[in-house]
């Protein structure tokens, strides 16, 4: 059981000096959050959430932090390993989308309680444990909040990491304030990372090797929605007058103006070419299908399509996906799928999905956010990196032309997320000693830490 004297006193006083900060800049966060809230009425919705004050439900949890979507889909495998053993569970986010995403996910399970995670504000974090009362702590991914982990550390629940995802840019020199930020990954009882370059970064900033495992990437084991597939069955048939699809999945604001012009020139070369474009914030849903109209294309939105998605398709060059958490009822539509954050330099979004789904996947130059996963994919044919948007361009008109490559490509994807699979249960049986009732130091009773298996999972 770590304590907080495994932090540096510096650090720890550093925390103090980051608390009047973040206290100082609680009227821009609930500012920033009422703008938001025009497209995204959750943000206020559950406004009481983000002090700690929302309604409890079930208490003696495992509190598992996934701040958006991503990292929501990312810990559902190992969610239902938890529920499997009888564990219940506390879902927090920050996004809206991650929310939806989470309610989607267990809508039948009334062992999940969700929340949105509380401002990282010491008092706020103290109210939410004493109410809720978490028996550990699992954070997804990268997500480092000093409250979140001092407050807990500082109640003596067990931290740890699933999915580790701590990138060489998030180190940089190591020095400065950077440097006490990774200080606080000492407070983790244990982290489960995917490869063995990411075991190596937690070993340099002071980890104990002890307290590292590799264990693979969950978003592997990830279920693919059944009515996702349903979905996207009935889509490709009333899109049947294209003879090919590209998908664009989560492209970013700053490579839109490399991706804009390219589509134009890519259905003005091919009028079989049907588009579908997700980008990644809904912020940009009607802004990108308002460009794409400026230059003469016809869209067709995805919100027009109904609940299903079995609507009449009228005659459309491209579809703007306009919602969120549907994503799997797209790819299996796309013959090909360019992942956004690529053309620039952000290190690349998620690649996983497609590849479950046996999509052939092309990306920019900027990968180092997925190389994890793009460079194995690459090797195995499933995955190419063009050095620039010319280079994609022409790679994407050869591909389209050539369906045994692409056929080559999607048996890769598939053979190579097969054999991915198995980090959730890994994870689970990492992780099993710190959610024991046994656990030392535990602060509460724990005759409700298990309850029956809902039916189902």
């Amino acid at each position: 059981m770590t304590t907080l004297n495994a932090l540096p006193l510096v650090t720890r006083i550093l925390y103090l000096l980051e608390q009047a900060i973040a206290h100082l800049l609680v009227p821009f966060v609930l500012f920033l959050m009422l703008l938001r809230s025009r497209k995204e009425p959750a943000h206020f919705r559950k406004l009481l959430d983000r002090f700690g004050l929302g309604l409890v439900g079930q208490k003696c949890t495992v509190w598992i932090y996934a701040a958006s979507l991503g990292e929501t889909r990312a810990a559902s495998p190992l969610i239902r390993q938890l529920r499997a053993e009888g564990f219940n569970v506390l879902l927090t986010h920050q996004s809206p989308s991650g929310l939806a995403e989470g309610a989607r996910l267990f809508a039948n399970d009334m062992g999940v309680t969700q929340a949105f995670a509380p401002l990282d504000l010491f008092w706020a974090v103290r109210i939410f444990l004493r109410r809720f009362q978490p028996v550990a702590l699992i954070v997804m991914e990268i997500e480092i909040w000093p409250a979140m982990l001092i407050e807990t550390t500082r109640r003596g629940i067990p931290i740890a990491m699933a999915n580790g995802n701590l990138l060489e840019e998030s180190i940089g020199n190591g020095r400065g304030l950077r440097r006490h930020i990774l200080k606080l990954y000492l407070l983790f009882s244990h982290i489960c990372t995917r490869t063995q370059s990411y075991h190596d970064r937690y070993i340099r900033i002071g980890v104990d090797p002890s307290r590292v495992s590799v264990v693979g990437e969950m978003k592997y084991d990830q279920l693919i929605d059944p009515a996702h597939l349903r979905m996207a069955k009935t889509l490709r048939a009333n899109l049947v007058r294209g003879e090919r699809f590209l998908m664009i999945a989560s492209s970013v604001e700053a490579e839109e103006r490399l991706l804009l012009p390219m589509v134009e020139r890519l259905i003005a070369q091919d009028s079989g070419l049907r588009v579908l474009w997700a980008p990644r914030s809904p912020q940009r849903f009607q802004t990108v299908a308002d460009k794409l109209r400026s230059k003469g294309i016809t869209v067709t939105l995805r919100s027009s399509l109904g609940r299903e998605m079995d609507a009449p398709v009228p005659q459309t060059q491209v579809l703007v996906a306009d919602s969120t958490g549907e994503m799997n009822a797209f790819y299996p539509v796309a013959d090909l799928v360019f992942v956004g954050a690529s053309l620039v330099d952000h290190g690349g979004h998620n690649i996983i999905e497609p590849l479950v789904l046996g999509r052939p996947v092309v990306m920019g130059p900027s990968t180092y956010g997925i190389d994890f996963a793009a460079e194995p994919a690459g090797q195995a044919g499933a995955f190419e990196s063009l050095q620039d948007a010319v280079a994609l361009e022409k790679r994407i008109v050869e591909l389209l032309v050539d369906p045994v490559a692409l056929a080559k490509m999607s048996a890769a994807s598939i053979a190579f997320a097969t054999d991915k699979t198995g980090a959730a249960k890994k994870t689970f049986l990492v992780l099993h000693s710190l959610l024991s009732p046994n656990t030392e130091g535990h602060h509460e009773k724990t005759d409700f830490l298990r309850y029956p298996t809902q039916p189902g999972i």
